[in-house]
C-alpha cells in the first residue's frame, strides 16, 4: 500500500516512492514451509487486518498516485504462482469545521486600466464573493460577480474556474517537483461593452474530488483554486485575473448552508411558512458549533454516497507485472464521498 510518482522532463525522469504498510498473512500454512494439499471445490478464508492511523486518502493522477491494494498469493510447488488483486479506497477525513479558513467568506476586487496611445483609460473592475471557502462534493459554490467596466475595451467573457492544483516532489535521483493544474469544472459569462456593468450569479458544482491537502502523503501536495478571469477583446491587452484557495472536505460545514432558488408558492400564492434548506444545522443556543464527543458528532447530517472520482478509471497494472494477475482486467477509480442535501 503505497505511492509512487514518476514523470519526466526534457532530459531526464525522476520518481519518488513512499510505502505506508505492508502486512503479510499466512491463511493456509505458514512461513517455515511445507506443502498442503488443498482438496479441489470452493474454500472461503475469512480473515481481517487493522489498516494503520493517519494514511492519505487515495488519489490518482498522471504522474502519481495513492494506492491500496490487496493481493492474495497461491504458492504452487513446480509450477508459476497464481495471483489475484483488488484494489480499495481510503478516504482520510477533512473535517471542513476543524479547518479554520474554511468558513472564511471571500470577497476580493481587482482592477487595472488600458493604455491607449499615451493615456490610461478609465479602470476595468470585477469584485466577486462566495459566503465560505469550504465545500464537500455535493454542494454548490454560489458566486457573486460584479462587473464595472469603465474602459472602452470590451470584454468578452468572464470566466470561472474551478481547478486541481497537484505539486509532485521527486526524491531519485535528485530532488525536483513539478505541478500541474487540472480544470475540475468551467463557466463563462459576458460579454460586457464598454463603458458597461454587469453582475452575475453562478453556482459550480463540486463533484467527486479527494479531499484537499493529502494529509500524511510526504511527496504529493494537493489544493484547489477558484480563478476569476475577466478575458479582453485585442491581442495586446492582458486578462485581468486573480485566484482563491478553496477547501474541498468529506464533512461539510455545519453552520453554512447552500444558497437555494426562492421557494416556491403554493396555490393561494403564499410562501411555505418553511423555505427548504439545503445544508445541516447543529442544534445550539447561539448556533455556534458546539464541543460534542466524537461518538455524537454531527447527529443531523445526512450520510453521504460513495461515487467514482470524477477524472475517470486507471489502469492498475505495475511497469513489468505479468499479465496472467488476475483482478486486473478491469481499470479501477477511487470513490469519494458525495452529499445530496435536500433541495
Amino acid at each position: 500500500m503505497d505511492e509512487r510518482g514518476q514523470y519526466q522532463d526534457e532530459s531526464h525522469t525522476v520518481t519518488a516512492h513512499e510505502n505506508y504498510f505492508d502486512m503479510k498473512y499466512y491463511l493456509v500454512g505458514s512461513a517455515s514451509g511445507g506443502e498442503i494439499e488443498i482438496q479441489s471445490g470452493e474454500h472461503k478464508f475469512p480473515f481481517t487486518c487493522s489498516l494503520p492511523n493517519h494514511l492519505p486518502s487515495s488519489f490518482e493522477s498522471d504522474f502519481g498516485h495513492v494506492r491500496y491494494i490487496v493481493k492474495a498469493t497461491l504458492d504452487r510447488p513446480w509450477k508459476f504462482d497464481q495471483d489475484v488483486k483488488s484494489p480499495f479506497t481510503i478516504i482520510s477525513p477533512l473535517d471542513l469545521n476543524q479547518e479554520p479558513r474554511a468558513a472564511e467568506p471571500v470577497q476580493a476586487e481587482m482592477s487595472k486600466t488600458f493604455c491607449c496611445l499615451c493615456c490610461g483609460s478609465p479602470p476595468l473592475t470585477v469584485n466577486f464573493s462566495l459566503p465560505v471557502r469550504g465545500y464537500v462534493p455535493g454542494q454548490s459554490m454560489p458566486i457573486k460577480i460584479n462587473v464595472e467596466n469603465q474602459s472602452s475595451i470590451v470584454v468578452n467573457t468572464i470566466k470561472l474556474v474551478l481547478s486541481k492544483v497537484v505539486t509532485f516532489r521527486a526524491t531519485t535521483p535528485h530532488s525536483d517537483s513539478r505541478t500541474e493544474e487540472i480544470v475540475v469544472t468551467e463557466v463563462s459569462k459576458g460579454p460586457v461593452e464598454g463603458g458597461g456593468s454587469a453582475d452575475y450569479e453562478q453556482r459550480l458544482d463540486i463533484p467527486a474530488l479527494p479531499p484537499s491537502n493529502l494529509a500524511n502523503c510526504g511527496i504529493i501536495d494537493l489544493e484547489y483554486n477558484l480563478k476569476v478571469e475577466a478575458c479582453v477583446e485585442g491581442w495586446y491587452h492582458r486578462n485581468l485575473s486573480d485566484n482563491t484557495l478553496i477547501f474541498v472536505g468529506t464533512v461539510p460545514l455545519a453552520v453554512y448552508h447552500t444558497p437555494s432558488a426562492p421557494p416556491a408558492t403554493d396555490m393561494d400564492g403564499d410562501y411555505p411558512t418553511k423555505p427548504p434548506e439545503a445544508g445541516f444545522v447543529i442544534p445550539s443556543a447561539n448556533n455556534a458549533v458546539p464541543p460534542l464527543p466524537e461518538s455524537q458528532l454531527y447527529p443531523n447530517l445526512p450520510p453521504p454516497s460513495f461515487e467514482e472520482s470524477v477524472y475517470g478509471a486507471r489502469n492498475l497494472r505495475e511497469r513489468g507485472e505479468s499479465e496472467y494477475v488476475y483482478g486486473l482486467t478491469n481499470r479501477f477509480a477511487p470513490k469519494y464521498p458525495v452529499y445530496n442535501f435536500a433541495q
